[in-house]
């Protein structure tokens, strides 16, 4: 799991990014509400099925993905 500091680096260089599911793409935008401190992560996935924009939890992106 990423860290919220980590997920904003990663959004500012526009790197791409894995998901749980094995999608891979680049944050486009990070929403957290507060109190509940709920982070939720758009994603713009890259080829593969299904929407081109994911929004998931912070809990979902594995990590940093290699170049396709």
């Amino acid at each position: 799991m990423l860290t919220l500091r980590r997920v904003q680096e990663l959004q500012d260089r526009r790197s791409l990014v894995r998901l749980a599911d094995g999608r891979v793409g680049k944050i486009i935008r990070v929403d957290t509400t507060f109190p509940a401190n709920k982070t939720e992560v758009s994603v713009y996935t890259l080829g593969g099925p299904g929407p081109g924009v994911a929004r998931v939890s912070l809990e979902l992106l594995t990590g940093e993905s290699e170049p396709v």
